[in-house]
């Protein structure tokens, strides 16, 4: 394509008179929505991430400086700010006149709950992106459908607002749409994908197809009906021990990422006790094949996440589930045309409703376990902007259907799980005890 032709893509924003802004959904876009509205009434995969600070000022001090850091992020990355109306996005800029307004839909002030994590159970998912402060535990959530950004969005987003508490500054509330994001379609200038990656990937559905007969699966212990809002556990690893995986994981060739992944299969299949193969995906942040200035932070809210479908066969080990993944990850990430995959998966993803709504009041359904690693947020979110430290992060993802969904990263030094699910189809001890097999398989590797 040549430049005109970007100038002119479909999904780059354009200008209406009614002074409002709109384009076309991207591809990613298109994909992660089908997912979103997959259950007429729900939001699905909703996002919360959250943050806890360390600061010696008043709770007064500390409220006026984090509604300003939230006030500043909308008119800095005003795609926070973008609404999904059927098949584009639109976006209005903010004015002066029209900020409390705004900060009453979408900050909320918690004085009296004691934990985000235990709050984030009760929060029934929303259209716009919310941002949650609780002055007694000084902790931060970040709300968002999942079309509005990706993980390492979400965690650019909320390392930026830290930054904006730390370092308070005046919000700058013109050229707004000067400074609005572009999709993954512009931003990496994907273009059509070619006849190659339509076949490869039409073969690799099929492969995944064929494996899906024999899944590993954890079942619910609950009938349901879904729930609205998401319930998580947690298990941190210490820093010695996050470090002997580290260690271990490197003595073996394999990344962290992998390992877990591969850990997170074997407590599958320990768990379900059944023979079987894992279907999941491989990831890849694009942000390092966008050029300048899309791949900065100040472009966080976007969907540059790319998945690709991926499996494990009838896997014996963590050494060898993770060793499959491996080759998986690698290969998708090492192809020069990898970005392509979202065409054909989009065309392809034309039940994916049925899929999700099939699952949902199954008295005994199997319940797939998603994993998605995030790495070392290194580089994403920093421990201490002036004299706010960031203590501690999680994240959680609320599911429709009774799948479980485990996110693996590390935080200064230590290597984290969350896991999300639905409460109508999974009890805290049916996840927890998942957990527990988890993590004694953790502790066999360094033993």
């Amino acid at each position: 394509m040549s430049s005109d032709s970007w100038d002119s893509h479909p999904c780059g924003w354009k200008p209406t008179a009614s002074g409002r802004y709109v384009r076309e959904q991207d591809t990613r876009e298109k994909l992660v929505l089908r997912q979103v509205r997959g259950v007429a009434g729900h939001i699905n995969y909703h996002m919360v991430f959250s943050v806890t600070l360390q600061y010696s000022m008043p709770c007064s001090d500390a409220e006026s400086r984090v509604r300003a850091a939230w006030i500043s992020l909308r008119c800095a990355q005003p795609s926070i700010a973008a609404v999904a109306e059927d098949n584009c996005m639109t976006f209005a800029a903010i004015r002066p006149e029209d900020v409390d307004a705004w900060v009453s839909n979408t900050f909320f002030v918690h004085e009296t709950a004691d934990s985000a994590l235990s709050l984030s159970s009760e929060l029934q998912p929303a259209v716009e992106m919310q941002l949650h402060f609780l002055p007694r535990s000084k902790e931060l959530m970040l709300c968002a459908s999942h079309e509005h950004a990706d993980g390492h969005g979400m965690i650019m987003l909320l390392d930026t607002i830290c930054e904006n508490i730390a370092f308070p500054s005046l919000p700058v509330f013109e050229n707004q749409a000067e400074r609005l994001s572009p999709p993954l379609d512009i931003a990496a200038r994907i273009g059509a994908a070619s006849p190659r990656i339509w076949d490869q990937t039409t073969k690799l559905m099929k492969e995944w197809g064929a494996r899906a007969a024999r899944p590993l699966y954890i079942k619910a212990d609950r009938q349901g009906p879904s729930v609205g809002t998401v319930s998580t556990s947690r298990l941190v690893l210490s820093d010695k021990n996050s470090s002997a995986i580290l260690r271990w994981a490197k003595a073996r060739g394999l990344s962290v990422n992998d390992a877990m992944n591969g850990a997170v299969v074997m407590a599958t299949k320990r768990y379900g006790n059944t023979e079987g193969n894992w279907l999941g995906g491989v990831m890849m942040d694009a942000r390092n094949q966008i050029p300048t200035p899309y791949n900065a932070r100040k472009h966080a809210a976007t969907i540059f996440f790319v998945a690709c479908p991926a499996f494990v066969e009838n896997p014996q080990s963590v050494v060898d589930a993770a060793t499959q993944i491996q080759k998986q990850r690698v290969a998708f990430q090492q192809d020069p045309e990898a970005l392509q995959i979202l065409q054909p998966m989009l065309a392809m993803a034309t039940s994916s409703n049925s899929k999700i709504e099939s699952k949902i009041g199954t008295a005994a359904s199997q319940s797939q376990v998603e994993y998605s690693g995030l790495g070392n947020l290194s580089g994403f979110l920093e421990q201490a902007h002036g004299s706010i430290e960031i203590v501690d992060f999680w994240l959680t993802l609320g599911h429709c259907n009774n799948s479980i969904g485990v996110y693996c990263y590390t935080f200064r030094r230590k290597l984290n799980f969350s896991c999300s699910y639905n409460s109508g189809f999974h009890s805290k001890r049916n996840v927890d005890s998942f957990i527990r097999i988890l993590k004694t398989l953790l502790e066999g590797l360094y033993a």
